[in-house]
């Protein structure tokens, strides 16, 4: 009975395991986050747009340049598997 034990650990601590990237899963957020708040604002609305959802949207655009930036130079099959690996 010992015997099965350890290799059972063994396996579920590897089918536990992932590849998840929290950092990058934090950037998919937040630009989701960006994209819904400025989908708000078309060119219709533009007219009105408050001084307070323009600091909204550029405080998430400067949190989402600060968290994405180690991202931004990766290749499209990586992203997808990062992107993969946050749902």
């Amino acid at each position: 009975m010992k015997q099965l034990i350890l290799p059972a650990v063994v396996v579920l601590l590897a089918a536990c395991s992932s590849d998840k990237d929290e950092q990058f899963c934090e950037c998919l957020s937040v630009s989701e986050q960006l994209n819904e708040e400025a989908s708000k604002y078309g060119f219709i609305a533009l007219d009105k747009i408050t001084d307070e959802d323009v600091a909204k949207l550029k405080q998430l655009t400067s949190e989402k340049d600060s968290i994405c930036a180690p991202y931004e130079l990766l290749g499209g099959e990586e992203l997808k598997k990062k992107r993969e690996a946050c749902k």
